[in-house]
C-alpha cells in the first residue's frame, strides 16, 4: 500500500487514493481539510507529489520547480488551476484543480483515433488559446500531446502536466544532454537538442491536429530514436492522401504548423488561431502560404568588388585602335555628366538661399538652448505655471487620452521627453490622462461567435472564449458573458464570451444483458462502450452460458470504457445416484414382483430344473421357498396348457 494514503500533507491534505503515476512524481486525489487552506474546506483536489526517490536528483528537483513555478504564473480558463505548493527537503507537491473527465488521448481511442474537421477545430482552438496566455507569460510548454490534455463532460478541456515547461530565457532545455518531451509530439529543433521557444508548442500542435484529422501519426517506428530522426529529416505523407474529405484551408493550417523550420510556423498562437477562425468564417478560403527551404538564397545577392570589376570587364567590347575610337566620343560623354553637376550645385544654392531668407528671424534672434523641464505626474494648472511656459521659453500642445495608470488631469507623456536641449520657443506636446476608461459590456445572448467577439473588440476589451453546453441556446452561439451584460469594465480589461456546445458524453447508460449469452452480452457491451468484467457461475435452471444477473445494473450509468460484471448459469445443478443394491437380494425382489411368488429368504436353498431332472421342484429348507418354487411351476403348466 502506498504509504502516502490516509495522510495529511501539511495537516492540510488528507490524500485519499493514487489516481496517476508519471515519470517522476504520482498523482493522488485528496480532500482539503479545515477553513485555513487556499480553498474551500471539502474541496476534492489532484495532489502532484515529486518521488522519494528523486528527491536527491538536481535535475528533476530543479524540473519539479520548474513546473510549480510555470503554473502558478498561469491563470485560464483552459489550464489546470494550481491552489498551493510546498516546496521541503521531505516533501515537494503541487496541489491542482481536480478534473473528473478522461484525457485527450482516451477520447481519441473511443473514436477510432480520427475526430471530424467540426471537433479538431473546437478542441484545437481551446489548446491554442492556453498557448496563447501561457507564452504571454513567459512559459513554453515543452510536453504537447493529448495525453496532457483532460476533457471535461461539457467539452471544455484543461492543460496539464507543465513537467518540462521552460520559463523563457532562464535554462536551457535539455537535462542529460537529451531532447525532453514525447518523441512523437516533439519540433525539430527540440528533437535535436536546440533552443525551443513558442514556435515548438505550435509545431507539436500541428502533430495533434494531423493525428486527428488523418488518424495517423505523421512519423512512427518501434525505436523512439528513429522517430525523432525522421521529425528532423523526413517529410509526413501528405494529409490530403489519408484524408481528402479535409478541407484544404486545413491542410494548409496543418501543414504550415508542422513546418520544420520555426520561422516557417506561425509565430504565434494567436495568429494560428486567427487562421482557424478565418476557416470557421469560410471554409472555401485558401491561405496559399509559401515557403522558404533552409538552403534557399537570400532574394537579393550581392556581388563583391572584384566580382563587379570582372563583371563590367567582361561586358565591355574588345578594345579598338585609336585611329577607331576618337576622342570626341568621349568629350560627348562627359560634357552631360559635367553639366548635370552644375545644375544640382545650383539648384543645392538655392534652396539654401531660400531656407536662409525664410528662417532670418530666428537666426537674427540669437535663440538660447534649453534643457527641457519634467511635467508627467503635473497637472495642467501646474504646468502651465512653471517657469518655461511662463516665459514663453517653450509653447505646450496639449493633447487628451484614457490612461488606468494616472488619475484624470493628471500629465502621463511629454514629447520631447524631459532632460532634452531644445531651441527656446521649442513647441512641446503634454499629454493629460482623461483616466480609466469604462464601457458597458453588451447583451450578446444568440450571438454567432465571431459577431460577439468582433463588437467586443471593437469596444476595446480583450476576449477570451470557453465552451459550455447550454441546451436552449444554438450551438456556437452565445450563453453569457463574464462580466454580464450591462456591466461596467475598464477598456482593455478581458470578457470572457461563453459559446454553446453539444455536450460530449463520458458516461453510457447500462445495457440489460440477462438472458443473452456471454458472447452476446460481450458484443453489446462493446456496441455501448463498456466492457465485459468478471463472470461468476451459478446453478440453474436456464441454460448454461445464459446470463443471471449483472453489476452495475440495467439503466444505470456507468463511465465509459468501465467493466460489467455478470453471473452466468452452469445448468440445472446434477442429483446424487443411488446406491447399488447387492445381487442376491436385488434378483430376488425383482423375480418375486414379476411373478407374484413370496418373498425370498436368505437362509433357504433351491435347487435348479437341471438338478431335479424337470417337474416339480423339490425345496428342503423354509415354507416360503417351497411355495415360491410351486408358483413358477404352475404357471408355466397354465402357460403351455
Amino acid at each position: 500500500m502506498d504509504n502516502l494514503i490516509g495522510k495529511k500533507l501539511d495537516g492540510l491534505y488528507e490524500v485519499k487514493e493514487l489516481i496517476g503515476s508519471g515519470g517522476m512524481a504520482n498523482v493522488y486525489k485528496a480532500v482539503m481539510l479545515g477553513k485555513n487552506g487556499p480553498i474551500p474546506a471539502g474541496t476534492v483536489v489532484a495532489v502532484k507529489v515529486l518521488r522519494k526517490e528523486f528527491m536527491h536528483d538536481p535535475d528533476l528537483v530543479r524540473r519539479f520547480k520548474n513546473e510549480s513555478k510555470a503554473i502558478s504564473l498561469l491563470n485560464h480558463p483552459n489550464i489546470v488551476k494550481v491552489y498551493d505548493v510546498s516546496v521541503s527537503d521531505d516533501l515537494q507537491y503541487i496541489v491542482m484543480e481536480y478534473v473528473d473527465g478522461m484525457t485527450l488521448r482516451e477520447y481519441l481511442n473511443e473514436r477510432g483515433g480520427k475526430l471530424t474537421s467540426r471537433e479538431t477545430v473546437h478542441f484545437i482552438s481551446q489548446i491554442l488559446k492556453a498557448l496563447e496566455h501561457a507564452h504571454a507569460n513567459g512559459v513554453v510548454h515543452r510536453d504537447i500531446k493529448p495525453q496532457n490534455i483532460m476533457l471535461l463532460d461539457n467539452g471544455q478541456l484543461r492543460m496539464m502536466d507543465f513537467g518540462i515547461a521552460r520559463i523563457s530565457r532562464a535554462e536551457n532545455q535539455l537535462l542529460g544532454g537529451k531532447a525532453m518531451g514525447s518523441v512523437h509530439y516533439i519540433s525539430p529543433e527540440q528533437a535535436k537538442g536546440d533552443e525551443t521557444g513558442c514556435t515548438s508548442d505550435i509545431y507539436s500542435v500541428g502533430v495533434m491536429m494531423y493525428e486527428m484529422l488523418s488518424g495517423h501519426l505523421p512519423f512512427d517506428a518501434d525505436d523512439m530514436m528513429e522517430v525523432a530522426i525522421k521529425q528532423i529529416s523526413d517529410t509526413p505523407r501528405p494529409l490530403q492522401e489519408l484524408a481528402p474529405e479535409v478541407p484544404s484551408a486545413l491542410v494548409e493550417i496543418t501543414e504550415k504548423a508542422m513546418a520544420k523550420l520555426p520561422q516557417n510556423r506561425y509565430a504565434s498562437a494567436r495568429e494560428m488561431l486567427d487562421a482557424l477562425d478565418t476557416y470557421v468564417q469560410n471554409p472555401s478560403v485558401q491561405f496559399e502560404y509559401q515557403y522558404i527551404t533552409e538552403d534557399a538564397p537570400e532574394k537579393v545577392v550581392k556581388r563583391t568588388m572584384n566580382q563587379n570589376r570582372a563583371n563590367r570587364r567582361a561586358e565591355q567590347p574588345a578594345p579598338r585602335s585609336r585611329k577607331k575610337a576618337p576622342r570626341k566620343k568621349r568629350r560627348t560623354v562627359f560634357l552631360p555628366a559635367l553639366f548635370g553637376i552644375t545644375v544640382a550645385f545650383v539648384i543645392a544654392c538655392l534652396a539654401l538661399c531660400w531656407l536662409i531668407l525664410n528662417d532670418s528671424s530666428g537666426l537674427m534672434n540669437n535663440k538660447a538652448d534649453i534643457t527641457l523641464n519634467d511635467y508627467v505626474g503635473m497637472t495642467r494648472d501646474e504646468a502651465q505655471g512653471t517657469d518655461q511656459v511662463v516665459s514663453g521659453q517653450i509653447s505646450v500642445d496639449w493633447e487628451e487620452e484614457y490612461n488606468t495608470n494616472y488619475a484624470e488631469g493628471i500629465i502621463y507623456k511629454q514629447s520631447p521627453v524631459a532632460g532634452r536641449t531644445v531651441r527656446e520657443g521649442q513647441s512641446v506636446t503634454l499629454t493629460v490622462s482623461l483616466g480609466t476608461q469604462y464601457i458597458t459590456v453588451p447583451d450578446l445572448t444568440n450571438y454567432v461567435q465571431a459577431d460577439a467577439e468582433q463588437q467586443l473588440k471593437d469596444l476595446g476589451v480583450s476576449v477570451l472564449v470557453t465552451q459550455a453546453v447550454e441546451p436552449t441556446v444554438a450551438s456556437g452561439a452565445v450563453i453569457r458573458t463574464d462580466p454580464a451584460a450591462g456591466s461596467q469594465v475598464a477598456a482593455g480589461s478581458t470578457v470572457v464570451v461563453y459559446i454553446s456546445r453539444p455536450q460530449v458524453a463520458t458516461t453510457t447508460k447500462v445495457p440489460s444483458l440477462v438472458g443473452m449469452s456471454t458472447e452476446d452480452a460481450r458484443t453489446l457491451l462493446v456496441q455501448n462502450h463498456l466492457s465485459l468484467g468478471g463472470q461468476t457461475q451459478q446453478y440453474s435452471s436456464q441454460p448454461a452460458g445464459t446470463v443471471l444477473s449483472q453489476s452495475p445494473e440495467a439503466g444505470s450509468e456507468a463511465k465509459l470504457n468501465s467493466r460489467v460484471s455478470i453471473v452466468v448459469s452452469a445448468g440445472p445443478q446434477p442429483q446424487p445416484e443411488p446406491e447399488a443394491p447387492s445381487d442376491s437380494t436385488g434378483s430376488g425382489d425383482w423375480w418375486s414382483g414379476l411373478f407374484g411368488g413370496g418373498s425370498s429368504s436368505s437362509s433357504g436353498a433351491s435347487s435348479s430344473p437341471a438338478e431335479t431332472g424337470g417337474g416339480e421342484q423339490s425345496t428342503e429348507g423354509s415354507g416360503g421357498n417351497t411355495q415360491t418354487g410351486g408358483g413358477i411351476t404352475d404357471w408355466w403348466s397354465s402357460l403351455l396348457g
